[in-house]
């Protein structure tokens, strides 16, 4: 999908973009990548204009140690300024950039998503843990780590709301929804296991920056099982050059 940018992912020995143009806000990051998926959403859901410069992550670019010493991604430029993490360029774009804003005000609702997201990282880890098992027991360690993610967020839930945030999605959703599809499209049986986390999936799943930032699940699937077998292959589907 284009929200998560089709630039071909350059990788060792290609020479670095040009600066991006005055007052032009450049995202570094990879197509597929969950955390770059999260600031994804954050600027469609605010209709922010931007370029994306993809990263091969198994053969970076020299260069892009430059823009980011750690090598991951997402980053952003813009005038010089460079920054990176997907927490902090989600929050720093939200912040500075004009339109209804996101990240939740109330100081201990605020807290208590904080909260939730740590516990939620249960889910994530279990979802990487899932896919590069390789026994039974390997898998039934990771589905449970899943599960316990998953439970966090369904008694979250029980609040009332339709969304973590409130009546509409807000700055935890989108930080939440791009692991939540991916461990959805992997093992759709353990979603179905806790109904208000399903429902809030397919809430989510009609929301404008969700479907704005989505990529077919055929995509998602070669890119999985790449992954999986330790072979990732990053130009999948429309690839374009810079």
């Amino acid at each position: 999908m284009a929200g998560m940018g089709n630039g071909k992912h350059l990788e060792t020995g290609e020479p670095r973009p040009s600066p991006p143009g005055n007052d032009v806000l450049r995202v570094y990051g990879m197509k597929f990548c969950p955390y770059v998926h999260r600031l994804k959403l954050v600027l469609a859901a605010k209709d922010i204009s931007h370029e994306t410069v993809n990263i091969n992550l198994s053969k970076k670019p020299e260069w892009y140690f430059d823009i980011n010493p750690l090598g991951k991604v997402p980053s952003i430029e813009k005038n010089g300024i460079i920054l990176y993490e997907s927490d902090v360029t989600s929050y720093y774009v939200d912040e500075t950039y004009a339109g209804k804003k996101l990240a939740t005000v109330d100081p201990l609702k605020k807290a208590r998503e904080q909260i939730l997201l740590g516990a939620w990282g249960n889910g994530t880890s279990g979802f990487y843990g899932y896919l590069r098992s390789k026994t039974p027991e390997e898998k039934d360690a990771a589905e449970t780590k899943i599960r316990a993610g998953f439970k966090v967020v369904d008694d979250y839930l029980k609040n009332g709301n339709q969304f973590v945030c409130g009546s509409g999605p807000g700055f935890t959703d989108y930080m939440i929804w791009p692991h939540l599809e991916r461990v959805a499209l992997a093992v759709p049986s353990i979603l179905k296991e806790y109904a208000l986390l399903q429902a809030y999936f397919d809430r989510m799943g009609e929301d404008k920056a969700v479907k704005a930032c989505r990529h077919s699940v055929d995509h998602y699937n070669q890119f999985i099982e790449g992954y999986a077998k330790g072979n990732v292959v990053y130009d999948i589907g429309t690839v374009e050059a810079y």
